[in-house]
């Protein structure tokens, strides 16, 4: 009940986050932010809440059977459209807000360079065949890639979730920074305190198969 706890207080204070940052894009007194960067805040703010959400599911799932294994499925394709937007077009946004702020494309890269080898995301690869195979898209093979999953480390993914929410967070509080202060931080976010409680999700008491934890 701990480690739920702790969960749920990320979660929630990533979704009010996420509220306040959604309810900005519209919001007359932020009329002086331009509206592709109120976007970008409301985006990463609102991704970081989905990932700590997808945490809190799985810590909800507590029945037998087979329900926790289809959500981590669930959470491997979140992951990996977190990660087609980090690369793509939040990436975009951001050098944007860079720009205009008179900071240097060179020096965002490498703060997200060295954010992303800090949390490990470029980890999820190792997962890129389960990509919507296993939830959102049933693939003619499903069953397949179902009993390869189960046979992965739990303990390697716990790493990853861990990772992913992190990252998230330190990218919305990037966002937020560069957006109000004009400037990328000296040293990269401690997020949430709560966060430190991911590090077991329920799943991951040892280096096992997924199964043995996950059902």
């Amino acid at each position: 009940m701990i480690q739920d706890s702790r969960n749920m207080k990320a979660l929630s204070g990533a979704s009010k986050s996420a509220q306040k940052a959604f309810d900005a894009v519209d919001d007359p007194s932020f009329s002086n932010v331009p509206g592709e960067q109120k976007k970008a805040w409301a985006m990463a703010a609102i991704i970081h809440c989905d990932i700590c959400r997808q945490v809190v599911a799985l810590d909800e799932c507590n029945v037998e059977g087979l329900a926790r294994l289809l959500i981590l499925g669930n959470i491997v394709s979140k992951l990996f459209e977190a990660q087609r937007w980090y690369f793509g077009p939040g990436r975009t946004l951001l050098k944007d807000i860079a720009k205009s702020k008179d900071i240097g494309a060179d020096r965002l890269e490498e703060y997200l360079k060295t954010l992303g080898a800090k949390h490990k995301v470029d980890s999820i690869q190792r997962y890129s065949e389960y990509r919507n195979k296993l939830s959102y898209h049933y693939d003619e093979n499903a069953i397949t890639f179902l009993q390869l999953f189960s046979r992965e480390d739990a303990e390697a993914f716990d790493a990853l979730l861990v990772g992913f929410v992190r990252y998230a967070g330190d990218w919305a509080k990037l966002t937020k920074c560069l957006i109000q202060q004009g400037k990328i931080p000296n040293k990269y976010f401690q997020f949430v305190p709560a966060l430190a409680g991911l590090h077991r999700t329920g799943f991951t008491l040892h280096s096992k198969p997924a199964a043995e934890h996950w059902r």
